[in-house]
């Protein structure tokens, strides 16, 4: 390859100028969605919409920059989902802080692999940093844990180290015993059975607690669930609680299940991906009251606390708990490794070898706007969630599953089937929300991410809602 060539391929200018236009088409997206402009979702069938990308293997250049910006302004932002739309109502998804955006682009173009501390030393020293931070909030002192690539890796990681120091030997040289369980709420997320799966456990390991009335694990249900597995000679050795289940948003009583798992030496893990970021508010910590109980918790950065996807941190109450998922030779106790060596080397505590600098864009967060701006975000969801559910209940045309816990609300229509309404809705680009089956009914579930979203577009939704139940 000549010089001139490779030059124009890592060029500074064409940097420069390519990234100033992008700048301006992302911003006057962001402006047009946060502003209600247009429809949530430009809706096309997959089969249809797959037509456009179906192009034989450039050998050579097909588009010039300005064609590039072309494409991504119509083809790629006009055929997402507007995360940003005060309509977007479905998923856990946060709508990203723009400078936490701009920092994901500072991780992308310095591509710091992290696997050890010689390939990424600013990027372990900012993650080590937010990780401490973190557990300040939950109510640790010196906590470590990393940061991964989604809660779902996040609850294998402790769910890892649960094993491994309740098992009374080294799972990593002998194997799984038989009849080790997990006992957990019907509501938990998927990615714990997944876990145990992964783990050799078998998915049967993961003993469902049944919910109270409001979503929450029943307390009651958890000890007759403990001692059923005693009677039958099984050996729980965790439980997975929730704050903020994906279904209904509700709060486990973590106080009297973490009492509980100490009693007993249990291993209490805290999936806390929603809603620990309530931990941000002094007016909402109290409904995560008692997870400072917890042995490890998940936190994802990309819900409440507004990072683009994906950033989860898993957090160790023990900071030696932190190296247990993966220690191979080593027990949880680092027999013959020298974890003062391993603190820096961020690959020796998680699945991810190489791995993108995660931790700059919660750093900024945190130095640009402090918990206090960020945890009025959480509050602002969290009352706008109320709010729609006292204008649902005022209607006699639905029925209100709950009151929310969080800033999710789950309700259906008395008249009309939730599941075509929710389909007219996201086909139309009219609102995105998603749907839930509970209580063997199927439910729409509204999950309020964007703080623009609006008394107006709630009332909007009524009545779009109920417009669909007319010839």
């Amino acid at each position: 390859m000549d010089k001139s060539t490779l030059d124009s391929l890592f060029s500074p200018e064409n940097f420069r100028a390519t990234g100033h236009a992008l700048i301006d088409v992302l911003a006057e997206y962001l402006a047009n969605n946060l502003c209600g402009q247009g429809a949530v979702l430009d809706w096309k069938a997959p089969a249809e919409a797959a037509q456009r990308w179906r192009r034989a293997l450039p050998k050579q250049a097909q588009l010039a920059p300005d064609q590039l910006l072309h494409t991504i302004r119509q083809d790629i932002l006009g055929a997402s989902l507007h995360i940003h739309h005060p309509r977007n109502l479905g998923h856990q998804v946060a709508p990203p802080l723009p400078m936490a955006a701009l920092c994901d682009l500072v991780a992308a173009l310095t591509n710091q692999a992290m696997a050890v501390y010689e390939t990424g030393p600013s990027a372990t020293l900012l993650e080590q940093q937010v990780i401490r931070w973190l557990g300040e909030l939950v109510g640790w002192q010196n906590t470590e844990g990393v940061l991964t690539s989604g809660g779902a890796q996040a609850n294998l990681t402790a769910l890892l180290a649960a094993r491994q120091v309740k098992s009374g030997g080294n799972v990593w040289r002998h194997g799984v015993r038989e009849g080790s369980r997990i006992l957990a709420c019907e509501h938990t997320h998927y990615s714990v059975s997944r876990a145990a799966g992964i783990m050799g456990l078998g998915t049967d390991a993961v003993i469902k607690v049944a919910a109270d009335d409001a979503g929450r694990m029943d307390f009651d249900a958890l000890r007759a669930a403990w001692t059923c597995c005693e009677q039958e000679d099984n050996r729980p050795f965790a439980v997975v609680a929730t704050a903020g289940c994906t279904p209904t948003g509700s709060m486990d009583p973590l106080r009297k299940i973490g009492e509980f798992c100490r009693a007993h030496e249990l291993w209490l893990h805290v999936d806390g991906a929603h809603g620990a970021s309530a931990l941000l508010s002094d007016t909402l910590r109290p409904q995560l009251d008692g997870i400072a109980l917890a042995d490890s918790v998940v936190w994802d950065g990309h819900k409440l606390l507004y990072m683009p996807a994906t950033v989860s941190a898993v957090l160790f109450r023990d900071p030696r708990h932190s190296y247990a998922a993966f220690a191979q030779e080593a027990s949880y106790l680092f027999q013959g490794n020298n974890d003062s060596e391993e603190v820096w080397n961020t690959s020796y505590r998680t699945l991810e070898c190489t791995k993108r600098m995660m931790g700059l864009k919660l750093w900024a967060a945190f130095n640009l706007y402090g918990t206090r701006q960020l945890g009025a975000l959480v509050e602002h969801v969290f009352a706008s969630a109320k709010r729609l559910a006292d204008k649902l209940a005022a209607v006699p045309d639905f029925e209100l599953l709950m009151p929310p816990q969080t800033n999710i609300v789950c309700f259906r229509p008395r008249a009309v089937d939730p599941v075509i309404v929710r389909r007219k809705l996201v086909e139309s680009g009219a609102f995105h929300l998603t749907q839930v089956r509970l209580r063997e009914q199927n439910w729409l579930r509204t999950t309020i991410m964007n703080p623009y979203t609006a008394d107006k577009d709630f009332d909007a939704l009524i009545v779009t809602i109920n417009s669909l139940n007319k010839p």
